[in-house]
């Protein structure tokens, strides 16, 4: 396919509200978002031999099904494996968002990706493990994107980073960009709430992918995602989520939480004038920095937990989770 036109990103120094790399980012996800066409997903896997998949996006140069004669012989496929490849990105390149058969695609990625939300996998190293068509609803976003949209959630004022409308002009993706930051508890209760899909990207995480990602058109649509999820999502999962947002400052390098539980805090003391006004629970953290997991290592968060003000959002999170009776794993 032929490139896309080069552009040109304006970034603020000395802004005190934004640092480059924050511009930066959000940005870029901003541009692939508004860029979006069915090439950069329609590259689904069909799999081999008879797959029904394959046989409606393809017709005849989906693999064949490999029948046999009446000796029992296996029939010579009709076509090579190099004219099947070739044709079949033909059929990609072409694709526009009005060809019928977006709609075959996008109702097996809506289900898988469902799927995939509910076997939420812990480790973000993982290829697809956040994968942004699970997370963004796949249709055009020309007038549906936008930078620092303000709205309300409930009374509160919320202004995402990036934010992207459904087709009535109602919010329905929020993605959040931290940096130097973390959002406040306030504000995440209230996405835990809400009806919409939630992102959440660390910049200083996502910024080689998408600098590589962004020299040329791509057959996928991708962007590193730290935590998120769907509308949909259980509520014990939002929250288990979100509390992982709050521990990043816990965790080492790639390191990622594996699991966690809500104990009673080793460093309260009903005897000490200053720890007995503080909040009785602690968290268990089992963590891991290897892609597949042999390596864990399991952290006792109460003292630095028992240090923590009522004012802190990790604090304010935990209240909400007992309030709602919520265990979190």
């Amino acid at each position: 396919m032929k490139p896309l036109p080069i552009g040109t990103m304006h970034i603020e120094v000395y802004n005190i509200e934004e640092s480059p790399l924050h511009q930066i980012v959000k940005k870029l996800i901003y541009k692939k978002i508004l860029d979006l066409e069915p090439y950069n997903f329609n590259n689904i896997y069909t799999g081999l031999r008879g797959n029904d998949l394959a046989q409606r996006l393809y017709g005849e140069y989906a693999s064949d099904s490999g029948t046999f004669d009446i000796y029992g012989k296996l029939k010579p496929e009709k076509y090579s494996y190099t004219v099947r490849d070739a044709k079949q990105k033909e059929i990609r390149e072409a694709m526009t968002w009005n060809d019928p058969k977006i709609e075959i695609i996008l109702d097996h990625i809506t289900k898988t990706g469902r799927q995939a939300d509910l076997d939420y996998d812990p480790n973000p190293l993982h290829n697809n493990s956040r994968s942004a068509t699970t997370y963004i609803t796949l249709k055009p976003y020309k007038d549906k994107v936008f930078f620092e949209y303000s709205f309300f959630l409930d009374g509160l004022r919320i202004i995402p980073d990036i934010t992207l409308m459904d087709d009535k002009g109602k919010p329905e993706t929020v993605i959040e960009i931290l940096y130097t930051g973390m959002p406040k508890a306030e504000k995440l209760i209230k996405y835990i709430e809400s009806d919409l899909n939630v992102i959440f990207v660390f910049a200083d995480q996502a910024i080689k992918g998408l600098a590589i990602d962004m020299t040329c058109r791509r057959d996928y649509f991708s962007f590193p995602i730290r935590e998120a999820w769907l509308a949909g999502t259980p509520k014990k999962e939002k929250i288990s989520r979100a509390i992982n947002i709050f521990l990043q400052k816990k965790l080492k390098g790639d390191e990622f939480i594996i699991s966690k539980n809500k104990i009673k805090n080793t460093q309260w003391d009903p005897n000490n004038k200053w720890k007995k006004d503080r909040m009785n629970i602690g968290l268990r953290i089992k963590t891991s920095s290897d892609y597949h997991m042999a390596e864990t290592e399991t952290r006792d968060l109460s003292h630095s937990m028992i240090n923590m003000k009522e004012t802190s959002s990790l604090i304010i999170l935990l209240r909400y989770l007992i309030k709602h009776n919520t265990e979190i794993m």
